[in-house]
């Protein structure tokens, strides 16, 4: 019989060399659990492989230095007993956009923290003043890494990044090597300023080159060219660099930036990754602008659905626009109908119906409750009788999350291209479009 209270004291001691105060009743507990499973905790070599488990995953829920409570105890026994896996490791799930994580840049320690504030609907009269700082760090914080990371021949070569105040204490100045980074912002017909946390400068753009990418109000650049008479005169307009995966991954630790179940990020899950590599059939299927007024519309369903019956995939996500033409107030009633005979037909294909999801992403053009980013989903008074014959239906937000294995997808629905065409200060050459819409996402949106 193990003596419960030496193996007690025994793990207490080794958290708390580990940098985890955890009360006593939870030491117990957990000494209780494993031997309830059997665990020979009495072997040294056992102790100290569960002991390091234990901690590896309190580490992964940024527990040190911070409260430990039971439901913490509860999921770090369970992932121990479970050989390592996380129930909470999902092969497909969606994060609506009212549940994305809140995080915050600590600029001391250079990583990012769960945010203690919640979101809100109704947000207080700083929040704006705050997206914009909470903005500018992201941004800048990468910025200073690549310009760090880059390799030059010669010092003198290396770029280097200045902020607004800078130029305001000098009387004129030649910006070389040296770029700006700020938002873009129009303050009048014709007149532009470069704004950043610490001030705002005028700026003169008739002699300005832009490279790659759309520059509208609000964007954030890095500029360079002529101080002079509180006017800075500029050469060069570019985006901030984007960054890799690899490269941004030290500064999120082992928080979930993404959302869903999992307290980690499922991108570097090792289960996950192998059961993708032994699944390589599965698949997801989107479409977009599907025309449910549209007859056609339905008789390529019915081709699709027979097509699958057989080898579902994982999902099926459809976003609209779900109609074709506005109807006017009689537009929910019709779409109501819609989906209730979209949800008859895919009653006759049972398989897909308990195997695979339907997720459904409304557009800018559909009847939800705000014309605003981000959409609410599908009202409930439009989607009740689709839902009686397809219950694991998931009706999401505009925008929304993907988690699918280890990849990570971000749906918006929305026609972003006219507004960048229509508010760009230089239009780029056709061919150019996709390249530049890749680095507008990719650059500036954080």
């Amino acid at each position: 019989m193990p003596n419960i209270e030496k193996l007690n004291k025994k793990l207490y001691n080794s958290l708390k060399l580990s940098g985890f105060l955890i009360r006593r009743e939870f030491c117990t507990y957990i000494i209780e659990k494993l031997l309830q499973e059997n665990i020979q905790l009495e072997e040294n070599a056992i102790f100290d492989k569960y002991v390091k488990t234990l901690c590896s995953n309190l580490e992964k829920q940024c527990l040190i230095n911070r409260s430990i409570e039971k439901s913490h105890i509860e999921r770090v026994v369970d992932i121990a007993i479970n050989a390592g896996y996380d129930k909470q490791e999902t092969i497909f799930s969606v994060i609506n956009a009212f549940e994305f994580p809140k995080v915050w840049y600590d600029p001391d320690r250079k990583i990012y923290l769960p945010a203690v504030s919640k979101s809100r609907l109704l947000s207080g009269p700083n929040s704006k003043t705050q997206l914009f700082l909470d903005r500018y760090t992201t941004v800048l914080q990468r910025t200073e890494r690549n310009f760090k990371n880059k390799i030059t021949e010669n010092e003198s070569d290396r770029l280097s990044l200045q902020t607004v105040d800078y130029l305001l204490t000098k009387g004129h100045v030649t910006l070389n090597k040296t770029l700006i980074l700020g938002s873009l912002f129009k303050i009048s017909e014709g007149k532009f300023v470069l704004e950043d946390p610490s001030g705002i400068v005028e700026l003169d753009l008739s002699h300005a080159k832009y490279h790659g990418g759309f520059f509208v109000d609000n964007t954030f650049v890095l500029i360079n060219g002529y101080y002079e008479d509180k006017l800075l005169k500029v050469s060069t307009v570019i985006l901030p660099p984007g960054e890799e995966y690899k490269d941004s991954l030290m500064s999120f630790g082992s928080i979930n930036y993404f959302g869903g179940p999992s307290l980690t990020p499922l991108r570097n899950s090792q289960n996950l990754a192998e059961q993708l590599r032994l699944n390589p059939n599965n698949s997801i299927m989107l479409f977009s602008d599907v025309w449910l007024d549209h007859p056609l519309v339905f008789e390529k369903f019915e081709i699709l659905f027979n097509g699958f019956q057989h080898s579902p995939p994982i999902a099926f996500v459809f976003m609209g626009n779900f109609v074709q033409e506005y109807q006017g107030l009689d537009k929910i009633d019709s779409l109501k109908r819609l989906f209730k005979k979209l949800g008859e037909l895919l009653s006759n294909y049972g398989n897909l119906v308990h195997t695979s999801k339907f997720v459904f992403v409304p557009s800018m053009a559909d009847p939800c409750h705000l014309h605003i980013l981000p959409r609410f989903p599908l009202p409930s008074d439009v989607t009740e009788d689709f839902r009686k014959n397809v219950p694991n239906a998931i009706f999401a937000t505009n925008p929304c999350r993907l988690q699918y294995y280890t990849k990570e997808i971000v749906l918006l629905r929305a026609d972003i291209l006219p507004k960048f065409m229509q508010g760009s200060l230089e239009k780029p050459e056709k061919e150019e479009i996709p390249d530049f819409v890749r680095r507008q996402t990719a650059n500036n949106i954080t």
